[in-house]
């Protein structure tokens, strides 16, 4: 896998929503004990690639695809390219070319959740607040 170091611009994520997303990019998925690249272009994945640390077993494409994880502890890097620098990785990596490109709705949707609200974020994940009553109740019971 060949990458720049002195660019492209890496992006705070932190704060990036799906709808920002540069048209070229590319995100590094460090998980653990693995490492993952995925190409991105016009929200669409163009390209992928995967390292298991522990054996050094790469994968690229379709595969790199299946073996992507991303969980809380994951940290994420996103990275901008103009297109020049986007089409150069790209062919340095050809290996890594999708032979279809794949929405990117599969993977964004893992890293940048499109939920605005503490209201949404209790929806989505089920999460009931107690109410004033639930709490005297669980207060009551605790001291009995």
């Amino acid at each position: 896998m060949w990458l720049p170091f002195d660019n492209p611009k890496k992006m705070d994520y932190s704060v990036l929503k799906r709808s920002s997303l540069p048209e070229f990019a590319y995100i590094r998925v460090l998980n653990g004990d693995t490492e993952s690249i995925v190409f991105l272009e016009n929200e669409r994945i163009v390209g992928a690639w995967h390292l298991d640390l522990n054996t050094l077993e790469e994968n690229n494409g379709h595969t790199a695809m299946e073996k992507i994880e991303i969980n809380q502890d994951s940290l994420i890097e996103v990275y901008e390219a103009d297109e020049d620098l986007f089409r150069t990785l790209i062919e340095l990596n050809d290996e890594s070319k999708l032979s279809i490109p794949i929405e990117a709705e599969i993977i964004l949707n893992e890293m940048f959740p499109d939920v605005s609200s503490r209201e949404e974020l209790l929806k989505k994940y089920r999460i009931q607040v107690p109410g004033d009553e639930a709490i005297e109740r669980l207060i009551n019971d605790y001291k009995s």
